[in-house]
């Protein structure tokens, strides 16, 4: 039997239009559609396999060969296909929607070069003038950033990020990663379309649309005037899409952003300055203070080095009737208005019993640069010593430290602590720059720290074991407090992926043995032959199981498994963790020495080095985002915090120790509304509510294949229960997540922590870290 196929009218080509379509080896398809009779015309494009129309695109981007045809750039496209489907294909074509009408030439994928193993490159808009993306190249590439057809910036995209893995269905890969902020200009509130290319020309198939009000919404309505009813609009747009600056504009943020002038004090202060060498450079600047009530003195010595018996004497002749003191490193070169901040923030707070305030640095190059520091952290103060250059005291409790005989900076600062210890620590930061670190001998400085909190602990009765490490800015040491033999469990949900979870634990096993732990593996519905078959055979092995049927619920597996154990400690952990050492559970163990410590979290990479997680930060985009992930494993951080332990508002579930007592006393995690996102930030915030502490350790450092086992929470299915969860975080925690006293208000909230200058920046009034407050979520809201 003959088989009649009915004719089709072939679409046919409209005269005098002007197209293209190509095939990246990377598998991006792109073009562009141009009519030079009506340049104002935009088209939306069909792009089809095999006949299918598999994807449709606006051709509305910047290409550079449509600027030639009467001064029209915005007519071109670039499209992601899955390379699979290229691979399986036979043509690919495109056309205008709904018209037919054929663009460029069909491809025939049969005859074509091979196309890549993914995307070449990604372009992300941080909100403000910043963005974010990453190219797939092994050397450092310089590119150009192009805004509405305008060269606007040059970057280096030098540094790396990892991209894709099964959960993404893309090679996983290390891809070299930038960072970059578009001039001032553009922050007109007007629409702009950004895209990148080489420095040969080439365009590069990532654009972004974007907007930016200069200092803001809220701070534009304001000038604008007339608005008020709208300002409210305007914050949570600031909070929604805020905006910074790059780092290297500090000295021009700094004029624009100026520090609000302090009240007027009648306090006396005496000003100490510790060492020989600098001290002529911190007296000069004493000499232009705003605040005319002080007397100065300096001590002969070494740096940082102090004589106890010298500054009683000082205080007891020359400034009898100084209330507080403000103690110096030789060199520090004092702000204009540096006492005047101090006496003014005592005198709104008496009950402070130290202040301290940021610093700035002034490269070999003469460009400042803000170290910006958080609320008073304690671990980070016995690791790094950041506080003590420059800092103000209460004259009776100086004279009552001085009692310890200390002999430098580090010493006389955390010996106003040998009593009070870490929780009744009402130390207050100034955020804002007091003055200017001079250059020093961080080596010996380390050496004098690790002297100094050896010490501290010593007289809290902790005998620490304190080992000297190489900072950048300040001195650093790493702690090791005395292994208080405690009964620990590992938790680890799973569900099927039994390769993650024989590697994990194979993994940890020696750090396991180390410390005589437990390990509690709690099944979610495994289904897979193999997987059920390995875990049937984990009690031989000594390891528990415990099967918990139902939707996958991170919160609620954890729970049922701290209800089921009784040991001390509990260990949370993904089957994603790969351990790298055999004394990272130990170490986080040794955190948990300190009573007042709720949570420990580790330094998490993935597996090409690259930082997965370095502390969790409040804030970003008025969400959380982990810090450092534009950081390889070995970079020190900004201000070295990749190097010492500090405390954080939150730390990831995918390896966070934490006492049963604790987790069983807050509640655990909240199952109800943080089943599967958020819930271990909510967990940390409710410890702190408690008065606990949350420490980030470098020291233990594992490997974290992230979501890989239960893949990104931006896929479209699981896209509205994220937000849902999101929307929740923000409702119990929202004016914590606009102060987190481990972050500072002058940097940024959009993208990476630490990466940019908050535009414009958040409250800058003095602060304690002191515990957050929640607010009831009834069930259904």
């Amino acid at each position: 039997m003959t088989r009649v196929i009915p004719a089709r009218k072939l679409p046919i080509a409209e005269p005098g239009l002007v197209s293209r379509l190509a095939l990246g080896e990377d598998g991006t398809v792109s073009g562009f559609v141009f009519d030079p009779r009506a340049p104002e015309r935009r088209f939306t494009v069909d792009i089809l396999l095999d006949g299918l129309v598999l994807k449709t695109a606006h051709a509305d981007a910047f290409t550079p060969e449509c600027s030639q045809q009467d001064h029209s750039n915005t007519c071109g496209f670039a499209v992601a296909i899955d390379p699979d489907l290229l691979r399986s294909a036979r043509h690919l074509s495109a056309r205008l929607a709904n018209l037919g009408t054929p663009v460029g030439h069909p491809i025939d994928l049969e005859n074509a070069a091979p196309v890549g193993p993914g995307p070449a490159c990604k372009l992300r808009w941080l909100g403000g003038l910043r963005f974010q993306g990453w190219i797939d190249s092994e050397a450092a590439v310089t590119l150009e950033a192009i805004v509405d057809g305008e060269s606007a910036a040059q970057l280096r995209a030098a540094a790396w990020t990892h991209i894709g893995g099964e959960a993404e269905g893309v090679a996983s890969r290390n891809v070299r990663a930038f960072d970059f902020h578009v001039p001032q200009r553009f922050a007109d509130g007007r629409v702009h379309r950004i895209l990148l290319r080489r420095e040969d020309g080439e365009q590069i198939p990532a654009t972004a649309v974007f907007v930016a009000f200069p200092d803001g919404l809220a701070g534009m309505i304001d000038v604008i005037g007339g608005y008020d009813a709208e300002r409210l609009r305007g914050k949570l747009y600031d909070q929604l899409i805020p905006a910074s600056l790059p780092l290297h504009d500090y000295a021009d943020w700094r004029d624009r952003f100026p520090l609000p002038e302090p009240q007027p004090s009648s306090l006396r202060l005496a000003v100490v300055i510790a060492g020989s060498d600098g001290a002529q450079q911190t007296l000069s600047t004493l000499e232009t203070q705003s605040n005319e009530s002080w007397t100065a003195g300096a001590i002969d010595g070494q740096p940082l080095v102090i004589d106890s018996d010298a500054m009683l004497q000082f205080l007891h002749d020359a400034a009898p009737d100084a209330s507080h003191v403000v103690v110096a490193m030789a060199g520090v070169a004092l702000e204009r208005n540096a006492l005047a901040r101090i006496a003014a923030a005592f005198e709104a707070h008496p009950d402070a019993l130290a202040i301290y305030g940021d610093l700035d640095f002034l490269s070999d190059d003469g460009r400042l640069w803000p170290l910006a520091f958080p609320a008073f952290d304690y671990e980070r103060m016995l690791e790094q010593g950041y506080c003590a250059h420059l800092f103000a005291v209460r004259r009776d409790s100086l004279i009552a430290a001085l009692a310890a005989r200390p002999d430098n900076l580090y010493r006389l600062f955390n010996s106003l602590l040998d009593r009070a210890g870490p929780r009744q620590a009402d130390v207050l930061h100034l955020p804002g720059a007091l003055g200017t670190m001079p250059v020093f001998d961080r080596a010996k400085a380390g050496r004098l720290l690790s002297d100094a909190s050896q010490l501290h602990l010593r007289t809290r009765g902790i005998d620490a074991e304190i080992t000297e490490q190489r900072g950048n800015f300040f001195p650093a040491v790493r702690i090791r407090r005395p292994f208080a033999r405690q009964r620990t469990t590992v938790i680890i949900p799973t569900r099927d992926r039994v390769s993650l979870l024989r590697a994990c634990l194979d993994s940890i096993a020696p750090a396991i043995r180390r410390c005589r732990a437990d390990i509690l593996v709690v099944d979610n519905d495994s289904a897979d032959p193999e997987t059920i078959g390995f875990l049937a055979d984990l009690p031989r092995r000594g390891i528990q199981t415990l099967r918990i049927e139902g939707p996958f619920n991170f919160a609620r597996l954890n729970n049922r498994a701290a209800a089921k154990v009784d040991t001390d400690v509990l260990c949370l952990l993904n089957n994603d963790i790969e351990a790298s050492s055999d004394d990272w559970l130990e170490e986080m163990l040794t955190r948990l020495g300190e009573p007042d410590v709720g949570a420990v979290g580790a330094l998490l990479t993935l597996r090409g080095g690259v930082v997965q997680h370095g502390g969790v930060v409040l804030g970003m985009n008025f969400s959380v985002a982990h810090a450092c992930t534009d950081r390889v494993g070995d970079d020190p951080g900004f201000l070295d915090q990749l190097l010492v332990a500090h405390e954080c508002s939150a730390v990831t579930a995918a390896c966070l120790a934490t006492r049963r007592s604790d987790y069983l006393a807050v509640g655990g995690m909240d199952e109800n509304r943080f089943a599967v996102a958020f819930n271990d930030v909510d967990y940390c915030l409710r410890l702190r509510e408690a008065g606990k502490r949350i420490v980030f350790t470098p020291h233990a450092k594992l490997i974290h294949a992230e979501s890989a086992s239960r893949g990104n929470d931006n896929r479209a299915d699981r896209r509205d229960r994220f937000e849902h969860e999101l929307n929740l975080l923000r409702a119990r925690w929202g004016e914590v997540l606009n102060d987190d006293p481990a972050y500072n208000p002058q940097l940024s909230r959009d993208g990476v922590p630490y990466g940019g200058l908050a535009w414009p920046p958040g409250r800058r009034n003095p602060r304690y870290s002191r515990p957050p407050r929640g607010h009831d979520l009834p069930l259904g809201f």
